[in-house]
């Protein structure tokens, strides 16, 4: 049903002329009916016969036609024929009203340049048709000196074109002064002031309609466009997912790796001669293997990582590094006053990895006795750290790999967070890394030299944790929906929210729900919930200036809720005064009565913000209005189905499931109301009352025949009149022609969007966590066993009552150096992989098959390609 549906809107939507074809046969017909029987209507020129005037209105029928497909073309024909039936036909043709949909069609679905061209056009027509009119009626035809005749009906008893009368019109032609004539001509024209009424109220209405379809037209599209990026938006997540894992990696495996390489070569000069220090330092670096081998475990565990360091951790990063390095002097100053609780977690934990990865490569490529200064700066809601050293920069290179993976890791992690980094050598000498952070949970702040960092920086970055190479063939993501993948997946600690994928069949429960604060919304959250912020959106997009109409359509769209409220109390105001009660009843009773109408009417103020629990109160209310009072008022009747309209229309997917058995308890109880009323029971209560033996019963005022029958009637007609309404609900729905619907709709999407970037993200790391545990288990097990060695050798030594030989304890070192360097190495190809391959977007179409994302091959074949 649902895709037969479907059919037939995409049907009608792309075949306009064939709807636009049975709409003016319908028109046609009616319009025929209703002028058929007219006699006398004289033209400006000639006195015609009916069915020359049946002639002209079927010409008139023919814009009708076209009106949708070939709007302007249809406008100007109706214009052309408009005059040539004012000049040589009948004055006044019932099809006249059909140029106001002609105009109407034209501004709507025409194009916007020539709309003011068309409003002059039509307003000029319209003056004149009144002039011409009037004349026509005053005066009659110039041709016939004024005579006119009355002809029997094309449709009468008599013969078509048989004339009934003639006369002279009194005018001109029979002595009447220009003066007189002017002042009839004068009152006739200002009878027929309507017109001009009526075209400027279809400019207005033309012009509404017009900012709605704009507002529908692009909600549309966004909807297409969402739909259409899932599978890229997959593939976003995927990669996203392996810039994570890289990231990480190199945060833990790589920084220790190379605090094993300072290790081994500090402890094979400085432990030569001392074998307590060679067993210190072979001890740490075991324990920091192991350290490093476990948190890489919890990092590609299910539940995601171990909880990071942020920026409280930077005195012990930096003490770590004061032991491991000694000949490395590290200062560290603070400027302004440190607020570290007013980062955001994510801007805390970047801050940590910015001072951990600067302090990694100054080990690696600075050089020995270095000198590093470390700044903070605390100003106007932004965090400045810099890094800097007068160590060789960027001209080392000790590990026979192109660096740049941990500046990359650095940057997304600062970008992510919403704020910039700069690295690069000095003029000076030396290298210099600069990140700037905002405060989290504030607005856009401005620093010191009038640069303004927006809030919403860290959406338009999301894309850029894939890889800064990487350059998306979705950049034309909106902001509004563009979703931070990285702050999602359920393996960060940030996720507040829980995921459930089915990925071999296991929930995946984020870890964070214990950060979960609930907090009450403020007046300006609760505002913006009442509001259609997408009507904006599609107001302003419009390249064109749009006029004062356009605008208050546009507006009154975007707060929805006020304009429901206000036209509840309009209703109220209108109903109240000419209330019309359907059954009699006491005055105390029929004061209840409208008491319960009017709120039922004012509870249709949230009828689009809230559908179902208006309808669910309307229900209540006349549940009580038809068993419990006698008299149903006709605004209760009008609230009852427009909130069952609301709710179907506006409420969920399934609403029609209560409201239509609350629609057909209503409909019974009316037709068992009007069966009590025919037996003499005031309401039905009291008819329930007297069957149950509560009271005593009336005398029937009908027989039960005729009653039930009555009774049975209503039922059948009330329930068809919902039927009706609910049909017509469920067809705008499915019409794609209703914002809040397709606000709506634009929510599910995105919702199961981001379910599905979701899936795809631990998929991804389903896929290479297994490989990626071998790999780092087989590349830190080999250190630990170096040092283990190591550590044994000094054993055996100790046990044997003597020292260990200066080149024992270097060999020892060398080994375990030479095994950090293969092993650091290693990384740095698997890095390289997670990195350089699976990328979908045109910079990367003419790359190898290995470089592919789909299909996604095993890690440890995809490590066999770039190796060969």
């Amino acid at each position: 049903m649902s895709n037969l549906k479907q059919r037939l809107l995409s049907w009608m939507h792309g075949h306009v002329f064939a709807g636009d074809l049975i709409i003016t046969l319908v028109i046609g017909v009616l319009l025929f009916g209703v002028t058929g029987g007219i006699t006398y209507n004289p033209g400006l020129l000639f006195d015609l016969k009916p069915s020359m005037q049946m002639a002209w209105e079927a010409a008139m029928l023919i814009p009708l036609l076209i009106r949708r497909w070939r709007p302007q073309t249809g406008a100007l024909l109706c214009v052309a024929l408009t005059l040539a039936h004012l000049i040589f036909g009948p004055c006044l043709l019932g099809a006249d009203i059909l140029a106001l949909f002609m105009l109407y069609s034209v501004i709507v679905y025409g194009n916007p340049k020539n709309t003011k061209a068309f409003i002059i056009l039509a307003l000029t027509i319209g003056l004149l048709a009144s002039a011409l009119i009037a004349w026509t009626m005053t005066n009659g035809p110039l041709l016939t000196g004024g005579k006119v005749h009355t002809w029997s009906s094309w449709n009468g008893s008599n013969p078509n074109g048989v004339m009934v009368t003639e006369d002279t019109l009194g005018s001109i032609y029979t002595g009447t002064s220009m003066s007189e004539v002017a002042g009839m001509m004068a009152q006739y024209m200002l009878a027929l002031t309507p017109i001009e009424v009526c075209i400027i109220s279809t400019i207005v209405m033309s012009f509404w309609h017009r900012a709605r379809m704009a507002t529908i037209r692009m909600m549309r599209e966004r909807n297409e466009a969402i739909a259409a990026r899932d599978q890229n938006e997959r593939d976003i997540a995927a990669l996203a997912e392996r810039a994570r894992i890289a990231r990480d990696m190199h945060d833990v495996v790589a920084h220790t790796l190379s605090i094993i390489i300072v290790q081994s070569d500090g402890g094979r000069y400085a432990g030569t001669h001392d074998p307590a220090v060679a067993r210190n330092t072979m001890e740490t670096i075991r324990h920091e293997s192991e350290r490093a081998l476990h948190d890489m475990q919890r990092l590609l565990g299910v539940f995601g990582g171990s909880p990071h360091a942020d920026y409280n951790d930077i005195d012990n990063l930096v003490e770590q590094a004061r032991t491991v390095s000694p000949d490395i002097r590290i200062q560290r100053s603070i400027t302004g006053t440190a607020s570290p609780e007013q980062l955001s977690e994510q801007a805390s934990i970047a801050s940590y990895h910015v001072v951990q990865e600067a302090l990694t490569n100054i080990r690696k490529y600075a050089g020995p006795h270095v000198d590093v200064h470390i700044k903070e700066l605390w100003n106007n809601g932004l965090l400045t750290v810099t890094i800097t050293d007068n160590g060789h920069g960027a001209a080392a290179n000790i590990d026979g790999h192109t660096p740049g993976y941990g500046l990359l890791g650095m940057r997304e992690r600062i970008e992510s967070a919403g704020g910039s980094l700069q690295a690069g050598p000095r003029l000076g000498g030396g290298f210099e890394v600069m990140a700037t952070l905002p405060y989290g949970g504030k607005e856009p702040a401005t620093d010191e030299t009038g640069e303004q960092y927006a809030s919403e920086q860290s959406e338009s970055c999301n894309t850029t944790a894939i890889s800064s190479k990487a350059k998306l063939s979705d950049e034309a993501i909106t902001r509004n929906i563009a979703v931070s993948i990285s702050a999602r997946i359920p393996n960060q600690p940030s996720e507040q929210t829980q995921e459930t994928t089915q990925s071999a069949g296991r929930n995946y429960r984020s870890n964070a729900l214990q950060h979960l604060r609930i907090t009450a919304p403020n007046l300006r959250d609760l505002l913006k919930s009442l509001k259609l912020e997408s009507v904006e959106l599609a107001n302003t997009s419009n390249a064109r200036s749009s006029n004062w109409v356009e605008r208050v359509s546009a507006w009154t769209q975007r707060h929805y809720v006020l304009m429901d409220a206000v036209g509840a109390l309009l209703l109220v105001a209108l109903l109240n005064p000419m209330s019309v009660s359907l059954f009699s009843d006491s005055p105390r009773d029929m004061q209840l009565s409208r008491a319960i109408a009017t709120c039922c009417v004012l509870a249709l103020a949230v009828r689009r913000r809230f559908p179902e629990t208006c309808a669910l109160i309307v229900f209540v209310l006349s549940v009580v209005q038809l068993v419990f009072l006698g008299s149903i008022e006709v605004g209760h009747i009008v609230a009852s189905l427009c909130a069952l309209y609301s709710a179907v229309l506006y409420g969920r997917e399934h609403a029609w499931r209560w409201t239509g058995p609350a629609a057909v308890t209503c409909s019974a109880l009316m037709g068992l109301k009007i069966a009590a009323d025919q037996h003499g029971y005031t309401t039905l209560f009291d008819a329930i009352a007297a069957s149950v033996g509560l009271t005593k019963p009336v005398s029937a005022t009908a027989s039960s025949g005729a009653a039930f029958f009555t009774g049975v009637m209503y039922t059948v007609a009330v329930l068809m009149l919902c039927a009706g309404i609910m049909a017509w609900a469920r067809w705008a729905r499915s019409s794609d022609s209703n914002a809040l619907v397709l606000q709506a709709r634009e929510e599910a999407l995105m919702a199961e969007q981001e379910k599905q970037r979701i899936l795809a993200a631990n998929m991804e790391r389903d896929r290479i966590s297994a490989s990626i545990q071998a790999e780092v288990t087989a590349t830190l097990n080999s250190v630990i066993n170096q040092a283990v060695d190591g550590i044994r050798m000094l054993d055996r030594a100790e046990a044997q009552g003597k020292e260990p030989t200066a080149d024992e304890i270097s060999t020892a070192f060398k080994a375990i150096g030479e095994q950090g360097r293969a092993a650091l190495k290693r990384m740095r190809e698997l890095l390289g992989v997670l990195r350089e391959t699976g990328f979908s977007d045109d910079a990367h179409a003419g790359s190898a098959s290995e470089l592919q994302l789909r299909p996604a091959a095993p890690l440890e074949e995809q490590l066999q390609r770039v190796s060969r």
